[in-house]
């Protein structure tokens, strides 16, 4: 009996080798049928990513433009105020005309805007205004109201425009590495020096995130460790490499795309 029981346990060692030979028989049909739900996986993230990336650029840009009409109300009642504070000390018409308005309100009278020194400046500073254009008129942050605000406008547009645009400096810069690795009509990004690659992938990630595009990096696929079966890391060296390989490709293909785009 008990070489029977020994024979039954050996047995017992081999019972799954049946089921190993059916899941071989449909390893690639399964391994194939993975890849391509990976596959749609992938695109359907690249998706989700691009279209959240750009929601909230739009996002940011909206609010930016708010905030800048508000600044922008917000200065030109400041600038007013200043400018009156300024001018009413050493202007003695104003003065006197503060006067007489003061003495006529208390009269119970009713005082035109004309009359009352305040009313008027903040209108004349106000009417100042009307048909002006900021983005083009002379801007200086010492001179009048017209002058001060489009000062201030122009630097606001300035930021906008470092913030959501892409500036025509790092156009050039672009350009310029681009033309560093220029290979015949194609690119080969290998022959930039370890510096203008890494000059090249942050102007790629800065100007990207200013427009709200979104695009993967990598492939998300991390090496595979060493095993301590030696006939085994030939295969795991031979991954790996073409691991590295894909990752490349995946670079030099969307830097290529980047750079022609300028």
């Amino acid at each position: 009996m008990e070489g029977e029981d020994k024979i039954v346990e050996s047995m017992r060692r081999f019972a799954n080798d049946a089921k190993c030979v059916e899941y071989l028989k449909t390893f690639k049909e399964d391994s194939e049928e993975k890849i391509a739900a990976y596959r749609k996986a992938l695109v359907v993230k690249m998706q989700e990513d691009l279209t959240e990336r750009a929601t909230k650029q739009l996002q940011a840009i909206a609010a930016f433009e708010a905030n800048m009409g508000s600044a922008m109300q917000d200065l030109v009642v400041r600038e007013a105020a200043a400018s009156f504070k300024e001018k009413f000390p050493t202007d003695k018409g104003m003065q006197d005309k503060a006067f007489s308005a003061a003495v006529k309100a208390l009269s119970g009278a009713q005082v035109e805007v004309a009359e009352d020194p305040v009313a008027k400046h903040f209108a004349d500073a106000f009417q100042s205004l009307q048909g002006v254009d900021l983005a083009t008129s002379k801007a200086d942050a010492k001179g009048t109201l017209a002058e001060r605000v489009a000062f201030a406008q122009q630097a606001k547009e300035k930021e906008f425009q470092e913030s959501f645009m892409v500036t025509a400096k790092e156009a050039e810069e672009v350009r310029s590495l681009a033309s560093k690795a220029k290979s015949g009509q194609d690119y080969d990004f290998s022959k930039l020096p370890a510096d203008a690659l890494q000059r090249l992938e942050a102007l790629y990630s800065s100007i990207n995130t200013k427009v709200g595009y979104a695009l993967p990096d990598s492939l998300g696929i991390k090496s595979i460790a060493a095993t301590s079966d030696g006939s085994a890391n030939s295969y795991v060296d031979k991954v790996n490499a073409q691991l590295e390989g894909a990752a490349l490709k995946l670079r030099d293909a969307r830097l290529k795309a980047f750079v022609q785009a300028f």
